[in-house]
């Protein structure tokens, strides 16, 4: 029998090209991505910053803040671990597709939505610091958070990419929205709706635990 080395060949570059393609493009898309990522970081990190600043120098702001709030944890209490681990996922899943989608409206919800997201974690961060500490804090929030949280600025950065090239188009730029469009919703669906999944499966079964053995309770 025999064996042609060039089909053979043929045969192994299609097979890896197909392998890789999922990944390969999520990561070139990212690479692409990293200065509009850099601006979103930065937003998010200075919002934390006067949201736990503000709170400090007037505690009595954080009323307004986190007014709604107490009726979200209430719901989340009456649900079962699965159903809250649903709830998490697919608000954040929810918010993060509206940040990117909604972002070819010149950029400003993703902007608002990191803003305004940043600021209530500085305001949570300080008044849970004063009640049990930075560490209980760190480890109510890291474990998930690490995930999360790269994810949802992620979803802003490609919003925040649609608003620059809507901008381009209208001054006369030569851009491809919906090749852009597409190639993000590929991005969301395929990288950072699973990986939010992980981080509300985290959040519901792993944070908790952390919590209660770093206060004693178990």
């Amino acid at each position: 029998m025999k064996m042609d080395v060039n089909d053979d060949i043929s045969v192994d570059t299609e097979y890896r090209e197909n392998t890789c393609n999922g990944g390969c493009n999520v990561r070139e898309y990212l690479r692409g991505l990293m200065p509009e990522i850099g601006i979103i970081v930065l937003l998010f990190i200075i919002s934390v910053i006067v949201g736990y600043a503000h709170t400090a120098f007037d505690p009595s702001s954080s009323t307004l803040s986190l007014e709604g709030l107490e009726e979200l944890v209430e719901l989340i209490r009456s649900l079962n671990a699965f159903e809250i681990m649903l709830f998490i996922f697919f608000n954040n899943a929810i918010k993060s597709l509206i940040a990117f989608v909604f972002g070819l409206g010149f950029g400003i919800i993703p902007l608002l939505f990191v803003v305004s997201n940043g600021y209530i974690l500085g305001v949570i961060t300080y008044l849970e610091s004063m009640d049990n500490g930075l560490a209980y804090v760190a480890i109510a929030i890291l474990p998930h958070g690490v995930i999360e949280l790269p994810m949802i600025l992620i979803s802003a950065a490609m919003g925040l990419r649609m608003g620059l090239l809507v901008f381009n188009g209208l001054a006369g730029k030569d851009v491809d929205i919906k090749k852009e469009f597409l190639q993000g919703l590929n991005v969301f669906f395929r990288f950072i709706a699973p990986l939010l999944l992980v981080a509300a499966a985290i959040e519901t079964f792993i944070t908790p635990l952390l919590i209660a053995l770093f206060t004693g309770m178990i």
